[in-house]
């Protein structure tokens, strides 16, 4: 039986007051992580969002893994503070006595699974995001079925679509990823582009196969996982590895296509920056993705089940004529600045910070 998932209709009840001070204490966004990710991309856009809110803002990174985590530096260039924990649940407590968090947001599984269990020793409120939509396997699976259950003992739950929100132990509400970075025009790039993990969920394989069904275009793959070295061995010679980037923002201007042929999604982080970019989408129709793409607005979405189509799709684009091409561009642009800025989103989040603290969000400072 799926589980009830609270309506969307929070931002009619939303005070329209606005923060004017920083607060005293902090709001944490603890994760356990190694790399960059999508859930890396939201910490940084909503511990942004939160400070430019005036809401004192604390990321905790779980562990130090024995290199400099790339998020480190996009939060200190934000003026956003960042702790790195040892790995040690004494250290977490110490931290947490130490700083008096007046709230603790968890994403990933460990901290999630961490800072629920421990919430009665932690003396605040606890809140977490459940962003994966794929289906795990192995160790993953383990980690997946406990970050699950766990749930009801957080003080609100959030995911990043409908089908996450259905599989958790508590009703749990829907908000949408969100972009703070809005460029003011649209990309005139031309690359046609896959971002993200290389991992079978995401689908790469499929993006090598269209590279291979297209070769007098050039492809370009950005990003690092478990597939890549199978992946480069079996590239054509028009496909174009780029590895790992710690900034896309220099090469977004560069892309004028991304293709996101996923097998599992929530909802992906490199689609509305590409879409906030005004790079239209072909994507395959998971997860949330089809609240984010508009069907020949500002992308196409195709079965997942039918990945062929994506060679369909590519070349519709690729003959459009340009003052169509122009047009989706915009509507590319216009669709994150009306559903996914964090001008949308971030109030709607606010509204469920405050219920957990018992404080309207003017007096949550």
């Amino acid at each position: 039986m799926s589980k009830k998932v609270i309506p969307e209709n929070i931002r009619k009840s939303i005070p329209e007051t606005t923060p004017a001070r920083s607060a005293s204490r902090p709001i944490w966004l603890i994760v356990d992580s190694q790399t960059l990710g999508g859930i890396e991309t939201h910490i940084q856009e909503l511990a942004t969002a939160l400070k430019a809110s005036h809401y004192e803002t604390q990321v905790i990174l779980w562990q130090d893994y024995g290199q400099t985590h790339p998020l480190i530096a996009r939060l200190t260039a934000r003026a956003v503070s960042v702790s790195v924990l040892d790995g040690k649940l004494s250290s977490l407590l110490r931290l947490a006595k130490h700083t008096r968090p007046l709230l603790i947001h968890t994403h990933g599984y460990k901290a999630g699974i961490l800072c629920r269990l421990l919430k009665p020793f932690l003396s605040c409120p606890v809140v977490s995001t459940y962003h994966a939509g794929e289906t795990c396997h192995g160790r993953l699976a383990l980690y997946d079925m406990a970050d699950r259950a766990t749930a009801c003992f957080a003080n609100a739950t959030f995911a990043v679509s409908h089908n996450i929100a259905s599989r958790l132990s508590r009703p749990s509400i829907v908000l949408d990823n969100f972009i703070n970075h809005l460029s003011q025009t649209a990309s005139q790039g031309h690359q046609i582009a896959f971002v993200g993990r290389l991992s079978h969920e995401k689908g790469p394989d499929r993006f090598v196969e269209l590279a291979r069904r297209c070769p007098a275009f050039q492809f370009d793959c950005y990003g690092d996982g478990p597939l890549k070295t199978a992946l480069a061995q079996n590239c054509p010679a028009n496909l174009h590895f780029h590895g790992m980037q710690a900034d896309m923002s220099d090469i977004w201007p560069n892309i004028g296509l991304l293709i996101m042929p996923s097998r599992h999604e929530g909802l992906p982080m490199a689609a509305l920056e590409a879409l906030s970019f005004g790079i239209p989408v072909i994507a395959t129709a998971v997860g949330a993705m089809s609240r984010a793409i508009i069907h020949d607005h500002n992308g196409w979405l195709i079965s997942p089940d039918e990945p062929e189509n994506l060679h369909y799709w590519l070349n519709h684009w690729l003959t459009l004529p340009a003052e169509q091409r122009m047009h989706m561009r915009q509507q590319a642009l216009r669709s994150v600045r009306e559903q996914f800025s964090a001008e949308a989103v971030l109030p709607a989040l606010l509204a469920q910070y405050s219920l957990v603290v018992n404080l309207t969000p003017a007096k949550l400072i």
